[in-house]
């Protein structure tokens, strides 16, 4: 099996550059591309003023500008000698994020997982479990705690 294409979801949160760094490492390491995904998902990250004094054509408007400008600066920092796309969605996060991986024909997926326990982790479920149990392709799901890579 060749691992030519890596799916790397993105949420913007500061784990998401650790996320990025394993899907930049190993994609230098097997040659492969790597698609960077941020999936829209209501009014996320935006302040109270803003959802008040906005209509919500602007409002999506201003959601995905910032998220495009966001998944700009991440893929500059991967790009260096890594072939990379971005892609940006609307939707359920997990569902998107398959849709994804069907369509592009995703060989692997690495994604983060912000280790959601106890009643939150039952009621709702996590993107990271979701994805992992619906996806056709493997998933590396990384947790929090950076390490450094050295390229031999």
């Amino acid at each position: 099996m060749e691992i030519k294409k890596i799916l790397c979801p993105v949420d913007f949160s500061e784990y998401s550059d650790e996320v990025v760094e394993y899907a930049g490492f190993l994609a230098k390491l097997l040659k492969a591309r790597v698609v960077l995904i941020h999936v829209l998902d209501g009014l996320q990250g935006l302040d109270q003023f803003q959802i008040l004094s906005l209509t919500p054509e602007e409002i999506a408007r201003k959601m995905e500008s910032e998220a495009r400008d966001e998944l700009e600066v991440m893929m500059e920092d991967i790009a260096k000698g890594v072939k990379a796309e971005t892609v940006l969605r609307w939707g359920k996060p997990f569902v998107e994020i398959i849709r994804e991986i069907k369509e592009k024909k995703i060989d692997l997926v690495v994604m983060g997982s912000h280790g959601r326990t106890g009643i939150p982790h039952l009621l709702i479920g996590s993107t990271a479990e979701r994805v992992v149990r619906k996806s056709p392709c493997p998933v590396l799901v990384v947790r929090r705690g950076s390490r450094e890579f050295l390229m031999p």
